[in-house]
């Protein structure tokens, strides 16, 4: 059986359980401490079983499509936190979480399979020709955040209507990209299915989509109650809004992309490492951004693209290294530990940042009259 294998591959069979304990905390109101730890972990699981889903599915369809569909499935929890969040009215701490799995994904889950894979194989190789597009996407996404942040300086009060916008465009970059990936992914399709067709055991496309579908479906109803969860649990450890949604927050949204990330690059899988997270980047801001602009119009929450200097600037600084990695074509153990420094270095920075100050700087972007400074206040 396919499950069967699934967790004897795992070895975590114990973490299942804590998927439905997770909902039934999460149901009864449980302290939030705890039902953000036990969520958190029940995570691991589910992101396994999809990483081993897969891989299943990759021998069948190829590495493109079958990265394609692990990214998009991925990508789940950034979704189901950032409609849960709006829902109840934290638009900010949206864009800080959008943040935080951009960097996430970018710098810890890239830099982890980088140290990984380093010390196993030596030396990290990637097509720059087959990525070059991903590398112009990663660029362009940047783009998205620099253009809402410059025009608002000359017109604030047109930042919302720019971000429907632009939220257009990025849908229809992300159903084109979908169509030109899937469209070159049936050489690489043909070519698996040959070499899988000898194989002593081989399992069904159907199978393998199926898997993936019902683990994106349980880790987005284990997101859920993440995010409900972590706000009051943050607020008991005296964390700031900003870090909780950039650092703890975005963080749980990117363990996936980390995890699976990890998991390819023990296998030596660099192309499915990249799927997995300059691919998944690539995906959340094209398509998860885009879905919670309307979304923030749908409920009334104000959400859009423009995100404050500091997010901008962390962002544009993962996309510049990821960069600079894939147009390299190689890297090894050393490039990972650096995109872990620079990880560790922007969230200590947003640790000492005061709420204070972003949200004056988000008051800016939203066109919204900015606070001034009191007399003998301390001018942050």
């Amino acid at each position: 059986m396919f499950l069967r294998d699934i967790l004897s591959a795992m070895n975590q069979r114990l973490l299942l359980v804590l998927i439905p304990l997770s909902f039934v905390l999460h149901a009864i109101e449980a302290d939030p401490r705890v039902v953000f730890l036990v969520s958190l972990f029940a995570i691991v699981p589910l992101v396994e079983v999809m990483g081993i889903a897969t891989e299943r599915l990759s021998t069948r369809l190829g590495s493109v499509i079958g990265g394609l569909l692990n990214s998009t499935l991925s990508n789940a929890p950034e979704l189901i936190i950032g409609i849960v969040a709006l829902r109840n009215g934290l638009g900010r701490v949206v864009k800080a979480s959008l943040t935080g799995s951009i960097m996430v994904n970018l710098l810890v889950g890239l830099g982890c399979a980088l140290i990984v894979g380093g010390l196993k194989y030596g030396v990290h190789s990637f097509d720059r020709r087959q990525l070059r597009s991903s590398g112009l996407m990663l660029v362009m996404c940047g783009f998205c955040f620099i253009v809402p942040a410059v025009f608002r300086i000359g017109t604030p009060q047109g930042t919302r209507d720019l971000s429907l916008e632009l939220s257009f465009i990025l849908l229809a970059i992300y159903v084109g990209n979908v169509m030109i990936t899937i469209f070159d992914g049936r050489r690489t399709s043909q070519d698996a299915t040959m070499q899988s067709a000898g194989a002593k055991e081989s399992y069904s496309a159907g199978r393998s989509l199926a898997i993936l579908g019902l683990s994106g479906i349980a880790l987005a109803g284990v997101s859920e109650a993440v995010t409900d969860s972590l706000i009051p649990a943050t607020r008991t450890l005296g964390f700031s809004d900003t870090f909780s949604g950039i650092v703890l927050l975005g963080g749980v949204g990117g363990i996936g992309e980390v995890l699976t990330a990890i998991r390819f690059a023990r296998q030596g899988k660099q192309e499915l490492v990249m799927a997995a997270t300059v691919g998944s980047t690539i995906q959340m801001v094209l398509f998860v951004a885009p879905m919670l602009v309307f979304t923030g119009l749908f409920v009334g929450e104000s959400m859009n693209l423009s995100f404050s200097m500091f997010e901008v600037v962390s962002i544009v600084l993962a996309i510049i290294i990821a960069r600079e990695i894939i147009n390299a074509g190689k890297a090894t153990w050393i490039e990972g530990l650096m995109l872990l420094a620079t990880y560790l270095i922007l969230a200590i920075g947003f640790y000492h940042l005061p709420d204070a100050v972003v949200a004056r700087d988000q008051s800016a972007a939203e066109g919204n009259s900015i606070p001034t400074v009191q007399p003998g206040a301390q001018n942050l």
